[in-house]
């Protein structure tokens, strides 16, 4: 008779799919599991024959085990792994828009998975599983998304202007990602040389939007005095504007407005 278990890599199809996903080179693995979740997605009455629940669980929890707050289904796979290499289904790195695709395939076995498993403590168990890990795989997915809009607004930022209709929120980052860019590119001096005003201002309207205030009043402040001539030696360092959006405090301010308001970013 089959095991039901209430973990992601419990029960024998489990462990038969991570022996199979084991038996392919390293970087060859995502792929396969990406195919199983368009499968899923693509001919979802297939699940139960063509594949089975186990099998899609499992396979979201390889790409869990490798993401940020996946400690749990790592710490599983790697006692796996330890106790029986043939188990080693581990993936090198966790490959783009993977863990969305893993939840939406997760959310078309999770009922199924749960009534396969018992209707008292081990459906509870079986649900604090999912539960768990859909919120490692949904948080992995945010930030992909986030990671799309910021390198699209880089795109915008660099060819000078946005497409009719992008959101606000990202019509801002990338008006701010330009002056950023010419910053660190060569210097305060250099970013208010090579950009109109109307970008700078463009710039100081995205960082006050952005809840970066002390850098929106700085740049204001250094094209004042730009446009009206005076020495560049009487300007603000440009340290200061680097301290103030260096990378890490860029992108928090970016991530935390895009989570608070998403709309403005194209997320709701």
């Amino acid at each position: 008779m089959a095991a039901f278990g209430t973990g992601a890599f419990s029960s024998d199809g489990a462990l038969r799919f991570l022996k199979e996903i084991a038996e392919k080179i390293p970087e060859r693995r995502a792929a396969t599991l990406e195919r199983l979740f368009q499968s899923v997605k693509d001919q979802p009455e297939l699940v139960g024959h063509d594949f089975l629940p186990d099998q899609v669980v499992a396979a979201a929890a390889i790409v869990a085990a490798t993401a940020l707050g996946g400690d749990q289904f790592d710490e599983r796979l790697q006692a796996l792994a330890t106790d029986d290499p043939a188990f080693d289904a581990r993936l090198p790195t966790l490959a783009d828009g993977l863990a969305g695709a893993a939840l939406e395939a997760l959310g078309s076995v999770a009922d199924r998975w749960r009534q396969d498993r018992s209707k008292d403590t081990g459906a509870v168990e079986a649900g604090q599983t999912i539960a768990a890990l859909s919120q490692v795989l949904a948080n992995v997915s945010v930030l992909d998304d986030l990671d799309a809009i910021w390198n699209d607004a880089c795109d915008y930022g660099a060819d000078g202007d946005v497409p009719e209709g992008t959101p606000l929120g990202i019509q801002h980052l990338a008006s701010l990602l330009r002056i950023h860019g010419s910053v660190m590119g060569g210097g305060l001096a250099f970013a208010l040389e090579v950009n109109e005003p109307f970008r700078v201002r463009r710039a100081v309207e995205a960082l006050h939007y952005f809840g970066l205030t002390a850098a929106a009043e700085l740049l204001e402040d250094t094209l004042g005095r730009s446009l009206k001539s005076e020495d560049s030696d009487s300007w603000p360092a440009g340290d200061d504007l680097d301290g103030l959006i260096d990378g890490d405090v860029l992108d928090g301010a970016f991530q935390a407005k895009a989570m608070k308001v998403p709309a403005d970013f194209g997320r709701d």
